[in-house]
């Protein structure tokens, strides 16, 4: 009896049913996983393993329907061998292309990326205690606190981790090794500080984190004033120096015995305007600058309060919605260059002039003054992160790159820092790299829209719709953006990238509240509306937002001739900064 034709035997081995019911299981995975992945926080790779791990089971299901759909009749014929043999070779291919990604990038590009080596010793100073009768003397403590780190971080012989990175755990103690594994240091520095009337009390002691042992530890029992207060700070930086075998200069010792005001008073506000401006919110930020005002008032003389003021004005456009970006500039560089006519050796103010100077297009005196500002503080890590964006002007992604991760080192746990280490990958075109990178920054700080909308347009632009649809809709809910806009918005997009044909930027995105004018123009520019990108990327400059490299961002790449652009280009003297 002949052999049945080929159309018969897949009916009798009911291979078209096999395939159905697998597509239906893999359908509920993925209703599964679509439900799971906010709580368990899945990444990226995941979703692209269990995609990939999915394919390849489709492929065994029908070769395992194939030999075993029909019992009793295991001949092979010819044909059959040669779909067996390209069933295997898929599954393969499929296999090849998962172990791949789970390498990660390729040799040479990890090697150019590797930062040199620090081997100074690692040191964290944790939140100090506050031992004090009052709750309201908290603020000094945290004074204290911020005074040791910027004393210790002027000595080049050591490495001192950012304050914003161990204020975390002031809120979420942890043990001591788990601190130093996720700092990246070796050696943590405990302390507390008590005010009782005009009495103070400083303790402080130098773990090994590694080894959990103490180096050295030493209380401190002084009257309150600032001198005996500095020299308390000097005293602690110099015994932990030499506890870590790190050598002070004649230059580093002056300064950190050097006395900022004579004032108590004066120096007190002070501490108060630190502690409201480290909180990083519109109230801190105000009532920081009404602190360091009423600093100035005790001693005009103060460089450190002007510094003060100038850090708050340069932070708050980023953080008070309405804020004229122009105007608080103006004012961050009018204190800084006070505070500089005082303290030409401090760091921060020299800081603060730089990003003022990168937010006008000055390339040349910023990086004058952010490199300024590197050499008086090499730990200063916003200093740094600012820094890389002048590299990135003439388009040296790799330098940049390289910048921004040394912020990162220094300041580790810094959402901000963290965030623009990724827009630096990303506008290298290194999408992969930027989003591990977003997503690692999502993983500290789950809530910031601006993260999930980067890690959003990175995946479109990598193709991965379905991920970062799943983004996208993160953004829009925690940027207060409809539902229903969100989903037109993806739709556009994938309609835009499948066939090129422009859309426009849908009306709830002109209305929503807290979008910057540089994020509008960027998604208006994923579906193709070109001539509403133009427009809010025009108004980002009119208002003073900061501005990334134009002619760096994929995202403007396809209108980058046309002349709207190219005479903000112009404006932008052919180089940008980060927003």
């Amino acid at each position: 009896m002949p052999d049945p034709s080929l159309l018969q035997r897949l009916k009798e081995r009911k291979l078209v049913q096999w395939a159905l019911a697998y597509l239906a299981g893999a359908f509920v995975v993925f209703q599964l996983l679509d439900a799971l992945d906010e709580p368990l926080g899945l990444s990226t790779g995941t979703h692209q393993a269990i995609l990939a791990l999915v394919v390849i089971g489709f492929f065994i299901t029908l070769i395992l329907a194939w030999y075993h759909g029909e019992r009793g009749r295991q001949r092979v014929s010819g044909p059959e061998l040669l779909m067996v043999a390209a069933l295997l070779v898929v599954a393969g291919v499929a296999l090849s292309m998962l172990s791949r990604g789970e390498e990660g990038p390729e040799p040479a590009e990890t090697e150019a990326l590797t930062p040199l080596e620090d081997t100074r010793p690692s040191i964290a100073v944790l939140p100090f205690d506050n031992f004090s009768p009052s709750p309201d003397d908290a603020y000094f403590a945290d004074g204290m606190h911020e005074q040791v780190v910027s004393t210790l971080s002027r000595i080049r012989g050591l490495s001192v981790r950012g304050r914003t990175s161990v204020m975390r755990y002031r809120d979420d103690p942890k043990a001591l090794p788990e601190i130093a594994d996720e700092l990246g240091v070796s050696f943590v520095l405990e302390g507390s500080a008590r005010l009782a009337g005009d009495q103070v009390r400083l303790t402080a002691q130098l773990i090994d984190a590694r080894r959990d042992e103490h180096v050295w530890s030493e209380q401190y029992d002084r009257e309150l004033s600032v001198d005996n207060l500095l020299a308390v700070h000097s005293e602690i930086a110099e015994q932990i120096a030499h506890a870590l075998q790190a050598v002070l200069t004649p230059e580093e010792r002056a300064g950190i015995e050097t006395k900022p005001t004579e004032d108590l008073e004066a120096y007190n506000e002070y501490l108060l305007g630190r502690f409201w401006w480290n909180k990083r919110t519109v109230e801190g930020l105000n009532r920081a600058i009404e602190h360091f005002e009423r600093a100035i008032e005790f001693d005009s003389a103060y460089a450190l309060a002007y510094a003060g003021i100038a850090d708050s004005y340069a932070l708050l456009p980023d953080y008070a919605v309405g804020t004229n970006p122009g105007e608080a500039l103006g004012r961050a560089k009018a204190f800084a260059e006070k505070a500089l006519t005082l303290r030409p050796d401090l760091a921060e103010p020299h800081a603060s002039l730089g990003w003022v100077r990168l937010r006008s297009f000055d390339w040349d005196g910023a990086e004058e003054e952010l490199r300024r500002a590197i050499e008086l503080d090499p730990a200063y890590a916003t200093a740094h992160q600012w820094y890389s964006w002048v590299l990135s002007r003439t388009g040296s992604n790799e330098a940049a790159i390289a910048e921004a991760r040394l912020a990162v080192e220094l300041d580790p746990l810094s959402s901000i820092i963290n965030r623009v280490l990724g827009h630096h990958l990303y506008h290298a075109g290194q999408y992969q790299a930027a989003i591990d990178q977003y997503e690692r920054t999502i993983s500290l700080f789950p809530h910031d829209p601006v993260t999930w909308s980067r890690l959003a347009l990175a995946l479109f632009l990598s193709d991965s719709t379905a991920y970062a649809t799943r983004a996208f809709t993160r953004f829009a809910a925690l940027s207060g953006i409809d539902t229903v806009a969100a989903q037109h918005f993806v739709s556009l997009v994938s309609r835009h990238n499948r066939s090129g044909v422009a859309s426009s930027l849908p009306a709830a995105f002109d209305t929503a509240s807290g979008l910057r004018p540089l994020l509008r123009a960027k998604l208006a520019a994923v579906v193709g509306d070109e001539s509403k990108a133009l427009d809010w990327l025009e108004q980002a400059f009119r208002e003073g937002w900061s501005i990334s490299p134009l002619w760096l961002q994929p995202e403007f790449r396809p209108f980058r001739d046309h002349p709207r652009f190219q005479a903000l280009l112009e404006k932008q003297g052919a180089a940008g900064t980060g927003d």
